[in-house]
């Protein structure tokens, strides 16, 4: 797609952005209406990070299988189950909500903030170390 720099940029936030923020609906919305659509949000992001790299048909293909039947699938499924069957009084924050959001916030950061900086850092020092080891020219 022959698009200027920014607008890749511009789009690999914004899908990422709409990646997460359906993830998350997924996961804490208790309707399981709402999670589903939520669901189909993450698989048109997914789909749609096809297009910048000129995939415009497993674009397509994705759309059609994924969010044009397996999410409607999934809808189909939920409406047909018995309402009555969830707690109305269940609390959504639980012990086990506050530690999967503690593994998961942790594997964030040290995916997003740690690790790039010990990569960095470790580059620096063998750099300082050995400042010739990128041209293959040893003394």
């Amino acid at each position: 797609m022959d698009l200027p720099g920014p607008i890749h940029d511009f789009l690999l936030v914004f899908l990422g952005l709409g990646l997460i923020a359906g993830g998350l609906g997924v996961v804490l919305l208790t309707n399981p209406i709402f999670s589903a659509f939520s669901l189909g949000l993450v698989l048109v992001c997914t789909s749609l990070f096809h297009i910048p790299s000129n995939s415009h048909f497993v674009a397509a293909a994705q759309l059609l299988i994924y969010v044009g039947a397996i999410n409607v699938l999934i809808v189909f499924a939920v409406m047909f189950m018995n309402g009555s069957e969830y707690y109305n009084d269940f609390h959504l924050w639980t012990v086990g909500d506050g530690a999967t959001s503690l593994v998961c916030g942790s594997i964030f950061f040290f995916t997003n903030y740690y690790y790039p900086r010990y990569i960095m850092v470790r580059d620096y020092l063998d750099y300082k170390i050995k400042p010739d080891y990128r041209t293959g020219l040893d003394k």
